[in-house]
């Protein structure tokens, strides 16, 4: 005799919801992932991760994205098995980490090919030494201009989490596993911060341009 399978409700994402989940949606969806296992299927995705990475770091690194891309994206059980789905984040979250980076050395070679010409093939003099070390104070003042004005914004949209962040950079902290650490956070909030802080940063960028945003355009 066939035991007929339990049907479970798809999780939809926040992507597909348009809004962060409700405390009661939450719940069903944690329901839903220690009815399949969370801990083992995501040890499964953590040894994928590991042996893609070949670092025991970025593969930690690698599994906080996908965290994030399964809240944020749909996930029916009926279809596929939490540790297949978490794989497939895994392969899907590092191969476009690969193209953001290819695309990085792209751009690098590119305008070291441009600049080349240009360069000094003698030693500089102190005039351009001088000229040189005032442009990097500028680039350095007007980098602590941007992240005070990033912090303003956080700070006037209650945005924990990354005022948590500029303050962390500010202390030459980078690694999120480490922010998390000092901070008591879930590093899976400095995910979610990074989407918040990118929006921010292209309209503070729009703004030197004189682009004008209305309110709610970030968001």
């Amino acid at each position: 005799m066939n035991v007929p399978k339990p049907q479970w409700a798809a999780y939809p994402g926040t992507d597909r919801l348009g809004r962060a989940l409700t405390n009661e949606e939450k719940a069903a969806f944690a329901k839903l992932l220690r009815a399949h296992d969370y801990v083992g299927a995501r040890l499964v995705a953590l040894n994928f991760a590991h042996k893609l990475t070949r670092s025991r770091q970025a593969a930690k690194e690698l599994m906080g994205r996908v965290d994030v891309r399964l809240v944020q994206q749909a996930w029916d059980p009926n279809e596929v098995p939490l540790a297949k789905a978490l794989c497939r984040y895994v392969w899907s979250v590092w191969t476009h980490s690969l193209e953001e980076s290819a695309a990085a050395e792209r751009l690098t070679d590119a305008y070291l090919q441009e600049v080349a010409p240009f360069q000094e093939r003698t030693a500089p003099s102190a005039e351009q030494m001088n000229l040189e070390e005032a442009r990097r104070r500028r680039r350095e003042a007007e980098a602590k201009a941007d992240l005070e004005a990033l912090r303003a914004h956080f700070e006037k949209a209650k945005d924990e989490g990354n005022l948590d962040w500029v303050r962390f950079s500010l202390e030459e902290i980078d690694d999120l596993q480490e922010m998390a650490r000092r901070s008591g956070r879930d590093v899976r909030e400095f995910y979610l911060a990074a989407e918040r802080r990118k929006r921010a940063v292209q309209r503070l960028l729009g703004a030197k341009r004189g682009v004008k945003y209305e309110e709610g355009d970030e968001s």
